[in-house]
């Protein structure tokens, strides 16, 4: 396989954690410089591990906006994964138009980061790449950027396929990592082992591309910590605080495309997990893309987090036979459908239990009756709705399954105060 391997197939740590990042730049730095390729390794959601080099004076200009870096980040991860899953260094167009190619770093079947280089252009034939995705135009920089456009390198398809191939085979023959407790090997050459660094690295002036995470209120770690621990509610709740902060009036509407952080954050987390959780992650992300035209309310953008998440959820979790059902993974099928247990009989009948003892056990773990529970995820629900769509009262209580339905009006307004149409009418007054 044409991709560096890390150890072996196991839980993804941190690539920082692997790499001698000292050695790692030294190296990169010395290819950069006898390649010509601009180069940066990055990790699984696109942000850098090292500094960049031998980087364009037209992507140096364009990084600086945070908008466009943004971008950047993101072509980067999604360069990565596809790295990743077709298992051979790949190269592409990024969303300036600059062609790169991407070699994944890889731990057993799990997805780290990868080394990204380029940056050129191609004497002939560039327009067949696949683009990962389209920007727009730094305005500020447009006639500068045009100009130092006409600088960059152009170069033969055959150079860049040679080039990724020397990445793989360098990693291989230099970064030996001997670690005391374990041997980190590759398939195909390379290894990227934590090494103590003889000398230390000289102090650089700071870099004119910065090497940042990207700012989002969704921290990654947090979502593969909930993930592993099967707390589907855990990760609803990051992501509606995400949301809280990127839609903060319920009025306000936002172009689908500010959504793409978001969701190559749950692409990164998939491939980490396994290459094809990350294939069917990245399937299922896309199709979505394609249907976008319109922008969003906080309704519709948090359904369609959602949907995603309880994807990366159902991909990752192995499935549960009958004796390994618990109170626990029946809350996450209720985070993933409040209607779909609505009576004590078929909750009980999920974990094979009698309704008396199910009743018991349930309100002893929750503090809380099981209709209760449920008719609560209910009503948050219906908040949700009430506060950011249009939707009749009536149809939002069929579609939560209140039955009759002029009960769901009398349940609301026994836990609110008061009726959704009034609720409705409040929110819409102190918009």
């Amino acid at each position: 396989m044409s991709s560096i391997m890390l150890g072996t197939p196991g839980m993804g740590p941190d690539l920082r954690e692997l790499v001698d990042l000292d050695r790692l730049q030294e190296i990169q730095d010395n290819f950069a410089a006898e390649t010509g390729l601009a180069m940066i390794t990055v990790d699984s959601t696109g942000s850098p591990v090292s500094q960049a080099s031998q980087f364009s004076q037209l992507c140096q200009i364009l990084r600086r906006d945070p908008k466009v870096r943004q971008l950047c980040f993101s072509c980067d991860a999604h360069g990565g994964f596809q790295s990743a899953i077709e298992g051979r260094p790949v190269i592409y167009q990024c969303h300036a138009g600059l062609v790169d190619f991407s070699v994944a770093i890889t731990r057993g079947s799990q997805y780290l980061g990868a080394v990204m280089a380029g940056q050129v252009l191609l004497d002939k034939n560039q327009n067949r790449l696949n683009q990962m995705m389209i920007g727009v135009a730094d305005q500020s920089h447009a006639e500068e950027a045009k100009a130092l456009a006409k600088e960059l390198r152009v170069v033969a398809l055959d150079e860049l396929h040679h080039a990724a191939e020397a990445v793989v085979r360098l990693a291989n023959d230099t970064l030996l990592g001997h670690d005391s407790r374990q041997l980190l090997r590759a398939t195909a050459g390379p290894y990227l082992g934590r090494m103590a660094s003889s000398t230390p690295r000289k102090t650089e002036a700071p870099p004119l591309v910065p090497v940042e995470t990207p700012t989002t209120c969704v921290d990654p770690a947090e979502i593969v910590e909930n993930l592993h621990s099967r707390n589907l509610a855990g990760n609803l709740e990051l992501v509606g605080a995400y949301l809280d902060w990127l839609i903060p009036r319920w009025s306000m509407k936002i172009p689908r495309e500010h959504l793409v952080e978001l969701e190559d954050v749950l692409i990164g987390i998939a491939t980490s997990e396994g290459m094809q959780y990350g294939r069917d992650m990245t399937i299922e992300v896309m199709s979505k893309r394609k249907g976008r035209r319109t922008s969003m309310n906080r309704y519709e953008a948090q359904v369609h987090a959602e949907r995603l998440l309880i994807v990366l959820h159902d991909l990752v979790e192995p499935k549960l036979a009958l004796n390994e059902r618990s109170i626990s993974t029946l809350l996450n099928e209720i985070e993933k459908d409040p209607t779909a247990y609505l009576s004590v009989q078929k909750a009980a009948s999920y974990l094979a239990w009698s309704e008396s003892h199910f009743a018991r056990q349930f309100k002893q773990q929750t503090n809380q009756s099981f209709i209760a529970y449920v008719t609560g995820k209910r009503l948050d629900r219906a908040k949700l709705m009430l506060a950011h769509t249009t939707k009749p009262v009536l149809r939002i209580a069929n579609e939560l399954d209140f039955q009759p339905l002029n009960y769901f009006s009398r349940t609301f307004k026994k836990h609110t105060g008061q009726t959704p149409t009034e609720y409705r009418q409040r929110l819409e007054t102190s918009a």
